[in-house]
C-alpha cells in the first residue's frame, strides 16, 4: 500500500509539471503572437489628391507611411475608373546634363503635370523639365520602391514623393474621393480611402 501510495504521489507531482509547462508554453506562443502582430503593417496618414482638370491628363495623391518594422512602398494602383497608369515617383532638381536638347521622357512623364511641386506649370510633349520659381529646373522619375524606415515618418508631399496617377479617366474635382492599393515588400497591401483636396490639409 506504501508503495502504491507513493507512484500515485510521483505521478501527480508529473502530471503538475506538465500542466505547468503547457500552461507557460502557451502564455509564451501567445505572448510571441500578440507581438508579432502588433509589428505588423503600415500606418497612413494625411492623405490626400491634389484636384486636377481634365486637360492635364494627370493627378498627384500623397501621404503620411509610418511602418512598424522595416519595409518599403513598392508600388500602388487604382481603379481604370480613376487612371490608367499609376507609379511611384518623386520630384528632383533636374541635372545641368540633362537639359539639352537630346534629352527623351517617356510619353507618360511628358505630360506629368507639376502641379505636385504648389505651382502650376505643367509639362506638355515639348518640355522634359520645368523651372518653378526658387526652386530652378524640375524634373520627375519613377523609383522602384520608396524605403520605409522601422518608426519613422516618410512624407509623400509636393516637391517630393508622390504617388502619380497617369492617364486620369475623369477630372479630380474637390470635395471627391479615391481609392488607392499601396503596395508593400513585406506587409499586406493595403486600400486606402483619398479626398481630393485644392491644397493640402493642415
Amino acid at each position: 500500500m506504501k508503495k502504491t501510495a507513493a507512484f500515485l504521489a510521483v505521478a501527480a507531482l508529473a502530471l503538475g509539471a506538465t500542466a505547468c509547462s503547457d500552461d507557460t508554453e502557451t502564455a509564451e506562443t501567445e505572448e510571441t503572437t500578440t507581438t508579432a502582430a502588433a509589428g505588423e503593417g503600415v500606418q497612413v496618414t494625411g492623405q490626400w489628391a491634389r484636384t486636377s482638370p481634365m486637360s492635364t491628363g494627370n493627378g498627384a495623391a500623397y501621404m503620411n507611411l509610418v511602418a512598424a518594422e522595416d519595409d518599403a512602398l513598392v508600388g500602388a494602383s487604382v481603379g481604370a475608373s480613376v487612371a490608367a497608369t499609376v507609379e511611384v515617383h518623386e520630384t528632383v532638381a533636374a541635372d545641368d546634363a540633362s537639359m539639352g536638347d537630346d534629352m527623351e521622357m517617356g510619353d507618360d512623364m511628358a505630360s506629368t503635370t507639376m502641379g505636385d511641386m504648389g505651382g502650376d506649370a505643367s509639362m506638355d510633349d515639348s518640355m522634359s523639365t520645368t523651372t518653378m520659381a526658387g526652386m530652378g529646373a524640375m524634373t520627375m522619375r519613377e523609383v522602384e520602391k520608396i524605403e520605409l524606415p522601422a518608426g519613422e515618418k516618410v512624407q509623400l508631399k509636393p516637391g517630393g514623393y508622390h504617388i502619380m496617377l497617369i492617364d486620369l479617366a475623369g477630372a479630380l474635382e474637390e470635395g471627391g474621393e479615391i481609392e488607392i492599393t499601396l503596395d508593400f515588400e513585406k506587409a499586406a497591401d493595403m486600400v486606402v480611402k483619398v479626398p481630393i483636396l485644392a491644397e493640402a490639409p493642415a
